[in-house]
């Protein structure tokens, strides 16, 4: 069986060149490489797995593990090649160029490649003892005001910056428009025919408007309340350290990060992160805890009804993943009959965790839109 190391071109010699270019490794080298797949973290369109370096002649400073992100086995279909070469380069460049001075806590970086979308590796800090949470369970009351509190801090600083339309491997709105628009009308009649029926056929009217007016949305978003977006802000995609520790939350997976309306970062996490009972509890609550927190770090001139406005807006934006995922999810193919009986499985657990994810994300998500009657945002 092949290495897992040379599977994805990790070997010591990659890893010392990589090291020393980014300064991790100013004396001495990697002798040899172990790479483990980690068993979580492997997703559509990456995998995590862990990279534990045999040091010879290194000082203490080099890391004794890492995390790297490299490709899946998954072949994506061509119509989704765009969009997940733009969510590559964005999560490498973000590292390199944002991460430094993020007021979340963020895994440090090692160093990243990017040459294509089936040769890149992205080296981040290895955080594996910190404790994980399930999509499929309610956030827990005692850590939803933190994520909501270091949300907030993270798009005041941010906020309305000229920066962002700076950086050129950040998604502007026209950009995520012209990519994301025909994936998610692509994407309709597959959704309609097998989640709406199974989920509330009332939502029908709304999602037709929605996925015509879709290409409009992420500018109409950013008009107000503009800052750098994380863009899959949701359970799964956080660490949980010991509470009032630095690493009390840690914010993952910058894939999906642009340029957009800061309450759509809010409204993804209340809409898919709790079960419909506990967010109407909690959710206007955390919305107002979201506006305090943005004024008490700086931001002005945005009123809390425009912030309860940019929220409704991204309950419809928020549903970008379950509207492209059922027809992505159907067109991916399994790993050729020569690849490992790991693959193999990895692909059926794959299949299948997707499908249930994409149920309860479209479940919880078209509540949250009829529940806050979003639709009229659209005249629906």
């Amino acid at each position: 069986m092949e290495p897992i190391g040379d599977k994805y071109g990790i070997t010591a010699e990659w890893l010392t060149e990589a090291l020393r270019e980014g300064g991790h490794l100013p004396r001495g080298r990697v002798r040899a490489v172990d790479v483990a797949d980690i068993g979580v973290g492997r997703g559509y369109i990456s995998q995590a797995v862990r990279v534990t370096p045999t040091y010879e002649g290194a000082n203490g400073d080099a890391p004794a593990s890492l995390v790297a992100k490299v490709p899946t086995f998954v072949q994506v279909p061509g119509y989704m090649t765009p969009w997940s070469a733009m969510i590559i380069e964005t999560e490498i460049h973000w590292y390199r160029d944002a991460s430094g001075e993020c007021p979340a806590r963020v895994p440090g970086t090692f160093g990243g490649v990017h040459e294509e979308r089936t040769s890149y590796a992205l080296l981040l800090e290895d955080l594996g003892d910190l404790g994980t949470l399930s999509q499929t369970d309610s956030c827990p009351p005692q850590q939803a005001p933190n994520i909501v509190r270091t949300l907030a801090r993270m798009h005041a600083h941010w906020w309305e910056s000229d920066r962002l339309r700076e950086w050129t491997w950040l998604p502007s709105s026209e950009r995520q428009a012209a990519i994301n628009a025909p994936l998610v009308q692509g994407g309709w009649e597959a959704f309609a025919a097998r989640i709406v029926p199974r989920v509330d056929p009332a939502f029908g009217p709304v999602g037709e408007r929605l996925v015509r007016d879709w290409g409009t949305l992420y500018e109409r978003g950013a008009a107000s309340g503009a800052t750098l977006i994380h863009g899959d802000f949701r359970i799964e995609n956080f660490l949980f350290g010991e509470p009032g520790a630095d690493n009390e939350l840690v914010i993952l997976d910058w894939q999906l990060a642009s340029y957009g309306s800061g309450p759509r970062d809010l409204a993804y996490f209340i809409a898919q992160g709790f079960d419909p009972e506990r967010r109407k509890a909690v959710g206007d609550e955390l919305l107002a805890l979201y506006h305090a927190t943005l004024v008490e770090h700086g931001v002005t001139g945005y009123s809390f009804e425009q912030c309860r406005h940019d929220y409704r807006l991204g309950l419809l934006l928020s549903m970008l993943i379950p509207l492209i995922g059922v027809q992505g999810v159907e067109a991916i193919a399994p790993p050729p009959p020569e690849a490992s009986e790991e693959d193999h499985q990895a692909f059926r657990d794959l299949v299948e965790a997707a499908e249930g994810l994409i149920l309860l994300m479209a479940e919880r998500n078209i509540a949250a839109i009829m529940d806050a009657n979003a639709g009229e945002l659209l005249g629906a």
